[in-house]
């Protein structure tokens, strides 16, 4: 084989190769369980709760746990991806909130909660044992 098909095959192989590796999930995701969650406030405190994860597949059902009270929730996983919503009765006021993290290991996630008509607080969350 020419130096030259030698080089083009070597680069074709680079290419597959990094392109497996970008495709590939960094992490298989389980997150069943229940996470203490702690939430950035926009005053700079911090808020606590506890979210209930049943994963069935790429499904996910659990409810979330907080000071004001406790709500359904329901979401996907995709990789190390998680998204979910929920929704809190704030006085009849629905207020809707939309969760995405990222898991950085099996037991440890960060992301960002969409908090309607409040902006965007983020958030980590610890698997309990």
């Amino acid at each position: 084989m020419s130096f030259s098909r030698r080089l083009v095959a070597a680069v074709s192989l680079l290419a597959v190769s990094a392109s497996l590796a970008v495709a590939a999930p960094r992490i298989l995701a389980d997150v069943t369980g229940k996470w203490n969650v702690t939430i950035a406030t926009p005053d700079g405190g911090t808020q606590s709760s506890v979210m209930t994860v049943t994963q069935k597949s790429d499904s996910l059902s659990g409810s979330i746990e907080s000071q004001l009270g406790t709500a359904p929730m329901a979401g996907v996983v995709k990789g190390d991806s998680v998204k979910f919503a929920f929704q809190l009765d704030m006085g009849g006021q629905a207020l809707i909130i939309n969760g995405a993290g990222v898991l950085k290991d099996k037991d440890n996630m960060t992301g960002a909660l969409d908090v309607s008509g409040m902006g965007v607080l983020p958030f980590t969350a610890v698997r309990q044992p």
